[in-house]
């Protein structure tokens, strides 16, 4: 066992494989996506690989589709090239023999419970952290969320009233006066029309 493992899920529009792996970097990730395959190469360590080479259940569109590196998992994102569900990511050899084709395969697995995937990828979602300007915008929204009536309101107008150079979440402070433009250190204000 190589310690990674593999999921999928669809939905209308695309299906979507993760391969579970922790702080890989684009080297150790080898995709290929055709109209009727996937590729895939992660390379953990000397010791830990994993590969998948599928003959796809139907087609996709490789120029829409995609692929990410998180943190603890490389994410495919297959757009499907028509809305047609499918019951299985692979090719049925039945399938195969109708083309006139048959390709071996990597993948024979056990019937897949779809309710501890779906907590699976949930869990892992919530594991991977935004980062910057994502991480900074979700606290706000967060602060936003939590927060009292007078909270939000002492949010939104120092916001409109600085031109967005000033948060603040203390409604006694702001609520008593014009909020002044405050730019950051090293940069100057001007009105748009100036």
């Amino acid at each position: 066992s190589s310690g990674i493992n593999a999921e999928w899920f669809q939905t209308d529009q695309h299906i979507t494989v993760t391969i579970f792996a922790k702080g890989l970097t684009e080297e150790q990730v080898q995709i290929k996506i055709g109209s009727r395959n996937l590729s895939a190469s992660v390379k953990a360590d000397e010791n830990t690989d994993y590969t998948i080479d599928l003959i796809l259940q139907h087609p996709v569109n490789p120029d829409t589709s995609s692929y990410k590196i998180l943190k603890t998992k490389v994410e495919i994102k297959l757009m499907k090239a028509s809305g047609v569900r499918w019951d299985s990511l692979e090719q049925k050899e039945e399938e195969a023999a109708v083309n006139q084709r048959v390709y071996p395969s990597s993948t024979r697995r056990e019937p897949v419970d779809w309710d501890k995937v779906e907590a699976e990828v949930v869990k892992q979602d919530a594991e991977d952290k935004p980062e910057g300007d994502a991480a900074l915008n979700e606290l706000f929204q967060k602060i936003y969320a939590d927060g009292s009536e007078d909270t939000k309101r002492a949010m939104i107008k120092s916001f409109q009233e600085s031109g967005g150079t000033v948060l603040s979440t203390n409604w006694n402070e702001i609520g008593e006066k014009e909020t002044d433009v405050k730019p950051p250190d090293g940069m100057e204000y001007k009105q748009w029309n100036d």
